[in-house]
């Protein structure tokens, strides 16, 4: 009995120790960071197919301005211009590289508006980051795309510019602008631009 009891401790000692040994391996392996393959919404795609749709199609295209007054002007517009008015949407890429480790993605069904709602927002805290959230509609009958709304704060000097952006797929796009100093708005304008009617 005692030659047994001098082999079995042994034993179960060297188990013992191989089993954490393993464990500590597994945990090891389990902690390695894992890159992310995901992807957003790919919303800079989508607007730059549409974009290019518009420059390839001979829509008639108007923008409406309105001012801080609410005095409104309205303009014919080219392909040129509506690629420059455009360009906030595509500066969004919620994909690219300097972008998406920033954001968090939540994905809501509203049954209310019969839409799949992705809403993108900082991950973290951030004054300083100029997007406050990106919100994308898809329809949950077919996924297709209804609306892109984005809303940005961005610091110029001592000015607060407050942007609402809101893109209706082949159809229309509105900016909204406030300009804040010391949280008073000294300006604001509004540029509605329509493709399709």
């Amino acid at each position: 009995m005692k030659y047994l009891l001098f082999i079995l401790v042994p034993i179960a000692v060297t188990v013992c120790c191989s089993g954490c040994h393993s464990n500590q391996q597994k945990a090891a392996t389990t902690t390695q960071p894992v890159k992310d393959t995901g992807t957003y919404f790919p919303i800079k795609e989508i607007l730059t197919e549409e974009i290019n749709d518009v420059n390839s199609t001979p829509y008639f295209m108007y923008k409406i301005e309105t001012n801080n007054a609410g005095k409104k002007d309205s303009s014919v517009i080219y392909a040129k211009e509506f690629e420059h008015l455009a360009q906030p949407f595509l500066d969004a890429d919620i994909n690219s590289p300097a972008l998406k480790p920033l954001l968090n993605e939540s994905v809501f069904h509203d049954l209310s508006t019969n839409s799949y709602s992705f809403t993108y927002a900082p991950a973290a805290q951030d004054d300083t980051f100029p997007i406050k959230s990106v919100i994308i509609l898809l329809n949950d009958a077919n996924n297709k795309l209804k609306n892109i709304f984005i809303h940005k704060i961005l610091h110029r000097a001592d000015t607060t510019i407050d942007e609402a952006l809101h893109w209706k797929p082949t159809n229309y796009f509105t900016i909204n602008k406030e300009y804040l100093l010391k949280d008073s708005v000294i300006n604001k304008n509004k540029i509605f631009v329509n493709w399709k009617h």
